[in-house]
């Protein structure tokens, strides 16, 4: 049964750096006093470039953190979806397929973007792993979530931009993949970018939206909201920001634009 959308989920910390590895130490990423009987068991995964904490019971990444730097390559887009993360340990399972979600406008979205993660070819075979891949409108993958994808790629040249996001999968209605791929679908997308403030040396800025999964979502401009409210709909603790300045939190930040002399998104 899935739990309710603000229930914390069971992580537990010990990983195995491959396959069918790691014990569990029985505590949370989500609530350290591991006193949150009955949740669904989270791992983290941890790719190096980037981090997932993935949700056993509904085989679905439901939170992914990276932190993009200069843009190094342009690693071409495999063709290739790999069903098993080597990362995931034991009892944990992977969806059962890596076939595309076989029914009309839906698409294996992406949570980590193939973009971001294009300095090398087998960087981006890492995107293309099961375990990064969701249910995902595809109007909603191709418009609106590659608009998101887009302005952190176009400001990660001027300074480092810190990416945030995650799946809030509570309404079992929508979930049509659950005999092929044994996965949830998220009903909601969420992302925080945090990055430098070009207009304000030493400080920062931040963007958040909330988005549902969901063709007609309207304009980025419009999905816009503070990250104060994306803790209170998914829990602080599992967006994992706790040293951000609380003015940055509580505010909806304004649009980034493009940087001086254009977008060199590539």
């Amino acid at each position: 049964m899935r739990l309710p959308a603000l229930t914390i989920c069971l992580i537990l910390m010990t990983l195995g750096a491959c396959g069918g590895g790691g014990a569990d130490a029985g505590k949370s990423v989500f609530d350290p006093s591991g006193d949150n009987a009955g949740a669904h068991r989270v791992v983290p995964l941890n790719h190096g470039a980037y981090q997932l904490d993935y949700d056993c019971d509904d085989r679905l990444a439901v939170r992914y953190a990276y932190t993009l730097t200069t843009d190094t390559g342009h690693a071409v887009r495999p063709d290739v979806y790999t069903q098993v993360d080597p990362l995931l340990p034991a009892g944990c399972p992977a969806q059962l397929s890596a076939n595309a979600y076989a029914a009309p406008g839906w698409a294996r979205g992406h949570l980590v973007a193939a973009n971001h993660m294009d300095a090398s070819d087998a960087l981006i075979a890492q995107t293309f792993l099961m375990s990064n891949i969701v249910p995902q409108r595809a109007a909603f993958n191709q418009g609106i979530w590659a608009e998101a994808e887009a302005i952190a790629e176009c400001w990660r040249d001027v300074a480092p931009v810190q990416v945030i996001g995650g799946v809030l999968a509570n309404d079992s209605a929508n979930d049509l993949f659950r005999t092929s791929h044994g996965v949830a679908t998220p009903d909601v997308f969420w992302m925080i970018l945090v990055s430098a403030d070009p207009a304000r040396p030493g400080q920062q800025r931040a963007l958040a939206w909330w988005i549902p999964n969901i063709d007609a979502t309207g304009t980025l401009e419009s999905r816009r909201v503070s990250i104060a409210t994306i803790e209170a709909r998914v829990g602080a603790s599992r967006v994992g920001l706790p040293a951000l300045a609380a003015a940055l939190k509580t505010s909806v930040g304004a649009a980034w634009g493009v940087p001086a002399g254009g977008c060199l998104a590539g």
